[in-house]
């Protein structure tokens, strides 16, 4: 493998900057091969890369509409979507399978009586789809997992022991009454519901980040731009890491990274050059009868060809939650910060006033420049910031991010160094979590077994197409958050004309 060896220029001193690597692919194979017929197949490759216990899985899709999608998703990844869920759930609650049940019909109450009313009717008709993929390889109710995945997404919204209380003493008792009935004999309801709470469900991709550079700040003027999720380390669903390429009739094609099981994106790209980016931003004015996330996001890669389009987008489809959300665009090189609630959406894009002159308290906390966007865990609208829950005042850890990428882009500009591979991956590796939330910490892996980076994304799309990618890897003393891991290099013409 290439190894190369990254710095952050007059940030800190030579001996304490942070170094990300980036490494070649390993050896290639192809795990199996599924055909419906000559308009509707996949194949799933498992690509080695050093640094990486498990290879990354990549499953390139060809399908003529939503139902084909699902079904070639589901017989090619089952057994792995299960495995995903159960790692997952036993992560949250150990060994508690009368907890796991109650969190698992919560969820999936959540998706069925709520969230449909959101989530377009081609995705549902992709999870039917994956339910019956599933049935095709002896895995029962896939489609039941996946949509407890897509729920968990956004069971932030609302007060979650109260909504799980209320079902607790409503419709979980007839769903199945004896395990219940046993949890209830060692628990009251209200500590069912606080355990739950509390297990670390609710606070799923709160610490996350993203960003956007372009024009005189980046190589040929072309856009870059990286996401990071810090969430939940340690889980072992790393082990199904995926990178999911659809090829869609009537669709852009389009890269959804994620997990195997968990038919979203945390973020991708498309081969109309757009890339799309997630960053919690906790919010009181929530609901669930929005357009869950991990799906929107897919479903703006595959519509949009640039940002006007990209917006006119996400105008006409609903929010769910407090959410910060990013989409870059090479087609009209720029960057789009969207700060989200239920009902609302504030948009920005660079240098904006309501970032720059945003003052609490007699401190000032907004500093946007010119061709560059990027976002942590608050926000800048004052509409946002109204009914936001952290209050007005951004999180420390939240802050110490948005000002070391504003450094970091800053740094470039006074040393004329342009944006290209290098320092894109730089601008995202840095705001990963390395287990601190000090400026120091972010700028160093000398606590990397406490980092929670799970995974992490640098993308230059068209004309270069390329992704770098790293998740995670390793379990306690050696574990090692994505962020120091080895950002795996996918040159994505190929997969992009792979059909």
């Amino acid at each position: 493998a290439v190894f190369v060896f990254l710095a952050f220029f007059g940030l800190v001193s030579a001996d304490t900057y942070f170094k990300p690597k980036i490494a070649q692919q390993g050896a290639r194979s192809v795990v199996s091969t599924f055909t419906l017929d000559d308009n509707n197949h996949g194949t799933l490759y498992a690509i080695d890369a050093d640094g990486y216990t498990d290879p990354f899985l990549v499953i390139n899709i060809t399908a003529s509409n939503a139902t084909s999608t699902g079904i070639i998703y589901g017989n090619m990844l089952a057994t792995r979507g299960v495995e995903t869920f159960e790692l997952l759930f036993q992560t949250l609650l150990g060994n508690d399978t009368e907890l796991k049940h109650v969190l698992e019909k919560f969820l999936l109450n959540q998706f069925e009586n709520h969230a449909t009313k959101g989530v377009p009717q081609n995705y549902l008709q992709e999870l039917d789809g994956i339910q019956q993929g599933g049935a095709m390889v002896n895995v029962a109710n896939l489609s039941q997992l996946v949509k407890q995945g897509l729920a968990l997404a956004a069971i932030a919204v609302g007060d979650v022991e109260a909504d799980l209380l209320y079902l607790l003493e409503g419709e979980l008792l007839e769903l199945n009454p004896d395990v219940v009935a046993r949890l209830q004999a060692r628990m009251s309801n209200k500590q069912i519901a606080k355990a739950i709470a509390n297990s670390g469900v609710a606070d799923l991709y709160k610490t996350c980040s993203m960003f956007g550079a372009w024009g005189s700040r980046t190589n040929n003027g072309q856009m870059r731009s990286g996401r990071n999720l810090d969430w939940l380390a340690q889980s072992g669903i790393v082990k199904n890491k995926l990178i999911a390429v659809f090829h869609t009739e009537g669709e852009i094609p389009y890269a959804a990274i994620g997990f195997a099981g968990l038919p979203g994106a945390i973020t991708g790209m498309s081969a109309a050059g757009l890339t799309v980016h997630e960053a919690g931003n906790d919010n009181k004015e929530v609901t669930l009868e929005g357009f869950l996330w991990p799906l929107r996001l897919r479903s703006v890669m595959a519509e949009a060809h640039n940002l006007g389009e990209a917006q006119a987008f996400w105008e006409k489809t609903d929010n769910t939650m407090g959410i910060n959300h990013g989409i870059g665009s090479a087609a009209d090189p720029g960057f789009l910060a969207m700060e989200t609630k239920a009902g609302f959406t504030a948009y920005f894009q660079d240098n904006d006033p309501r970032e720059r002159d945003y003052v609490h308290n007699g401190t000032h906390y907004g500093f946007p420049i010119p061709e560059a966007v990027w976002r942590t865990n608050h926000g800048y609208d004052a509409d946002i910031i109204s009914t936001n829950v952290q209050g007005p005042k951004p999180g420390n850890d939240s802050y110490q991010r948005y000002l070391l990428l504003h450094d970091t882009f800053m740094t470039y500009e006074q040393e004329g160094i342009k944006i290209d591979d290098v320092q894109a991956i730089n601008l995202t590796a840095v705001v990963g979590d390395k287990g601190g939330s000090t400026r120091e910490s972010f700028l160093s892996c000398e606590n990397a077994k406490e980092g929670v980076n799970v995974v992490t994304a640098a993308f230059l799309p068209r004309p270069n197409n390329r992704m770098y990618v790293a998740f995670e890897d390793g379990q306690g003393d050696s574990h090692v958050p994505g962020c120091c891991n080895n950002y795996i290099q996918f040159d994505m013409d190929e997969w992009f004309g792979r059909v």
